[in-house]
């Protein structure tokens, strides 16, 4: 079995993953089969938990609640946010056309996968292929990470050995798939309105409970079904346990580069398992960008912890908003206005329910550490995370229904001014108000992610996390990263494509 090492590269960090999927022309045609209501396999995993994502981009912490569950371990989708440091990280970017907000579970999520198993005492392989483009590409991404990786491409064993192998030893397998070819109704849309995946794109985790080699199928429990905002809801006519043909899983997985993540019982959790979340957790909120980009520090238009929300805050003015209309991908000014509006809110929305969820889990993670004044500082920031989000925002659709939101409102609005006067500094600074209003928002959850944090340290005796330099404007945080989660958003019409 040969070992590919992941070495560092500059180049790969500054790239951001677009977090909506593109929209394609149905070049490929799939065939899609209603799955079958029963399911007979000699080798399936039974009693394996389903885990419902709940909101768009939770995926892969999802898939890997029902595989450490089926293990004995008793974890749900939060606990896994909070102990991966996920809920309680944030990054953003700001650089001319790039002004993005990336919530810290689709941040580096190697980096934090591999710090959650090394404190759990975890066994895990990472795969992928990069004959394939999208595992081409994704190792290009992954290269700055230090981290190691399987390539199929240069084993004997390939990805259905795997499969086996893990479903044979009583282990689930986690998978990213792409979803226009899973074959169940809740992708119809993207099989209706989207083509394949393109490289650069967003998997979904689904995790392969059974296969049976004389019908050539597998069993999959997919944590993604009912998210769909027309059929948003707990998939519970359990449609989420469906079957698949190998030719589907083979497009599938293939089309998202053969990744797998493979987990197996290990050592058990560390010693010093609480002090080494707790300080981790800190580390995360205050901002220190070691725990983010080590030896990246120093790349001034990352953002990251209390410091992502404060440079996203002081960022709402016109010279920043308008450099990034003018320049945004080229399209039409007024379209990137609301893409900003569009993005920042899905964002916020998702960092705001893993954050919540997180701090409820946090206690029964760290019992013997008193977390009362961290807990109070940090709730401090809950009110301004609703201020600034919709759960509409992450549910799938191709049109955004009319919603009174601030984030919404306010760059909606400000494309529609600028169509009817083409004045986009007027434009802008026709919603100074607002602005100013997202803005101490954001401050403020800035203030309170900081002031937790520090809280958290004292609590540990250790002294307050340090920046590597304090920059009068934190220009947000784009992070490579591998993106195991669907996020299907589109907020123009179809009228406009």
């Amino acid at each position: 079995m040969r070992f590919t090492k992941i070495t560092s590269s500059a180049l790969a960090i500054i790239m951001v993953a677009m977090l909506v999927i593109p929209i394609g022309i149905n070049n490929n045609e799939v065939e899609v089969h209603t799955p079958r209501s029963s399911f007979s396999l000699s080798e399936e995993i039974t009693d394996v938990p389903y885990v419902w994502q709940e909101v768009n981009g939770f995926c892969f912490p999802s898939a890997l609640s029902m595989v450490l569950q089926s293990m004995g371990m008793d974890l749900s989708l939060y606990d896994i946010l909070a102990a991966s440091g996920a809920g309680f990280s944030m990054v953003s970017l700001s650089i001319n056309e790039a002004i993005r907000f990336l919530p810290g579970v689709m941040v580096r999520q190697l980096p934090w996968f591999e710090f959650f198993t090394d404190l759990y005492g975890l066994e895990m392989q990472f795969y992928l292929d990069s004959s394939t483009d999208f595992g081409f590409y994704a190792l290009q991404i992954l290269e700055n990470w230090q981290s190691s990786a399987f390539d199929y491409s240069e084993l004997v064993e390939g990805p259905f050995d795997v499969m086996r192998e893990s479903i044979d030893s009583g282990y689930p397998l986690t998978i990213s798939a792409d979803t226009y070819y899973l074959p169940v109704e809740d992708w119809d849309l993207i099989r209706d309105n989207f083509g394949p995946m393109v490289p650069g794109g967003v998997g979904h985790a689904i995790v392969i409970v059974g296969y049976n080699e004389t019908s050539q199928q597998v069993r999959v429990h997919d944590p993604g079904v009912g998210l769909g905002l027309d059929n948003h809801g707990f998939p519970d006519d359990g449609r989420w346990n469906y079957t698949m043909s190998y030719a589907q899983l083979f497009q599938a997985w293939q089309s998202a580069g053969f990744v797998t993540f493979r987990l197996s019982n290990g050592t058990g959790k560390v010693a010093d398992f609480e002090d080494r979340l707790a300080t981790y957790i800190w580390n995360r909120m205050v901002g220190n960008r070691t725990s983010y980009f080590e030896e990246y520090e120093n790349f001034f238009y990352f953002g990251t912890g209390a410091d992502a929300f404060r440079g996203m805050g002081l960022d709402m003015r016109l010279e920043v908003i308008r450099d990034y209309a003018q320049y945004y991908m080229e399209v039409d000014k007024a379209d990137a206005l609301r893409s900003l509006g569009q993005n920042l809110e899905m964002m916020i929305t998702m960092q705001y329910h893993a954050f919540k969820g997180s701090l409820d889990s946090l206690p029964h993670l760290l019992p013997t550490i008193d977390l009362q004044a961290f807990l109070d500082e940090a709730s401090e920031a809950l009110p301004h995370f609703e201020a600034l989000s919709h759960n509409d925002t992450v549910s799938m659709s191709l049109d955004i229904p009319n919603r009174d939101t601030l984030l919404y409102n306010t760059f909606f609005e400000m494309g529609d001014n600028f169509d009817a006067t083409y004045d986009l500094d007027g434009s802008i600074t026709a919603f100074s108000n607002e602005l100013e209003e997202i803005s101490e928002h954001l401050i403020a959850i800035a203030d309170a992610w900081k002031a937790a944090g520090e809280a958290l340290s004292q609590e540990l005796g250790e002294p307050p996390g340090l920046l590597s330099g304090d920059l009068t404007v934190v220009i947000g945080g784009g992070a490579a990263l591998l993106v195991i989660g669907i996020v299907v958003v589109i907020w123009r019409r179809r009228s406009r494509e």
